[in-house]
């Protein structure tokens, strides 16, 4: 029941945050037409006391005392015209149905140069007979009975709005807030997974040395036939001490140890490890050999770019025509960035968001650390490391290093 109760809750809570603002919105306009309704409730009431004074005088015809004695008790008559049968027997045929009693009352509101008038042809007897009384009131003498109601709505409304959007806004922070605890508690258990994984790596590698090193001493004394025995050994060994490698990088990141290194002194060792993951492939591997120095741990940068070249070739794989280029490009007054260049088939989209997560990969091998390690040893060494497509196709894995100061060194 707990369940269905929070899923009902989870549908229910939008509903009842978008209903509310159209309730309190439907209910506003609804005020509104009630109020101005009232308005012409009292503009009519006033406008029939008006038209039951002029069956009181004695001579409605004179128009301007009549407009004179009326003004002085209702401040807000603008105009008044006195309308006979005789004078509207040429063409004032829209009162007809006045004259015949079929109409008792008709009012309009107009706007004209005194601002907005409320207009109402009222019929009254005197002493003269029938006569139609056309009085202009000024339509603000009402304003006093909504404009505080108008006010009181308004804030109302906005009240309402207010509280939608507190709503939204705690929401929007408490899912957040769970998100950011899921995410704490994710960071943990891989904090836990990543310590387990060195002591683990740590422990295994005293022995998978041993293996090693006995199975190179075995083949080098042993004949043809046996050695093609022990090549799987070593070369199975040499992949578990990368993950090795791996999960203690992982796990306990070395501090570097800075001191000014040349460019050559990188890329010699990292281009003989490109040749061999290369071996028989048609992959060619382009570094860009230019003569610089610049202050870095020689042997984290070599780690952090030979993660980056293992993961361009595996991307290539077996495909014809594969390329790997290795630029270096400096900036001025500081700064250097490091690309490493494939033309693979390239990110794919669904596994973009987790590309940088740990023990996570896309292919069937390996641990899913090699970017996540490459990350912290840029960082280590004062850089920033992303990825991004590369054109027209592959992707271009980019090491930044803004602070450093880069110097060319002459050819010893």
């Amino acid at each position: 029941m707990t369940g269905r109760t929070q899923a009902l809750s989870r549908f229910l809570l939008p509903v009842v945050i978008v209903a509310l603002p159209v309730v309190l919105l439907l209910s506003s306009l609804r005020t509104m037409r009630e109020l101005d309704q009232q308005k012409a409730v009292y503009l009519r009431n006033r406008v029939a006391m008006i038209a039951g004074r002029l069956e009181n005088l004695p001579d409605p015809a004179a128009e301007t005392a009549v407009f004179q004695a009326l003004s002085e008790e209702e401040p807000n008559l603008v105009d008044l015209q006195v309308i006979d049968r005789a004078s509207t027997a040429g063409g004032q045929s829209a009162l007809e149905a006045i004259w015949d009693g079929r109409e008792l009352f008709r009012t309009q509101t107009l706007t004209g140069p005194e601002g907005r008038i409320y207009r109402a042809y009222v019929p009254f007897h005197s002493s003269a007979g029938l006569r139609i009384a056309r009085i202009d009131l000024d339509a603000r003498a009402a304003d006093f009975l909504v404009v505080h109601a108008r006010h009181n709505v308004i804030v109302a409304l906005l009240g309402g709005l207010v509280v939608v959007l507190l709503a939204l806004y705690a929401i929007w922070a408490s899912r957040r807030a769970a998100k950011l605890e899921i995410r704490q508690l994710e960071m943990e258990h891989l904090a836990h997974l990543g310590t387990m994984a060195a002591t683990l790596a740590h422990e295994i590698r005293n022995p998978l040395g041993t293996i090693k090193g006995f199975a190179q001493l075995a083949g080098e004394r042993a004949d043809a036939s046996v050695q093609a025995l022990l090549d799987p050994i070593l070369g199975e060994a040499r992949r578990l001490e990368n993950l090795v490698n791996d999960l203690l990088l992982y796990g306990r990141p070395p501090s570097p140890s800075l001191r000014p290194a040349n460019w050559e002194e990188t890329l010699i060792p990292l281009e003989a490890h490109a040749r061999q993951m290369i071996g028989t492939r048609d992959i060619r591997f382009q570094p860009d050999r230019v003569r610089l120095e610049w202050e870095t741990d020689p042997h984290l940068l070599q780690q952090a770019l030979l993660n980056l070249v293992r993961n361009a070739v595996e991307a290539i794989g077996e495909a014809p025509g594969g390329e790997v280029r290795l630029a270096i490009r400096r900036h001025a007054p500081a700064g250097l960035t490091l690309a490493v260049i494939d033309n693979g088939p390239g990110i794919p989209e669904a596994a973009s968001p987790r590309l940088f997560e740990p023990f996570f990969t896309t292919k069937a091998f390996g641990t899913g650390l090699g970017l996540s390690i490459t990350r912290k040893l840029a960082r280590a060494l004062g850089g920033e490391f992303t990825l991004r497509p590369s054109v027209p196709r592959g992707t271009e894995a980019i090491l930044r290093f803004p602070q450093v100061r880069v110097r060319e060194v002459e050819p010893s």
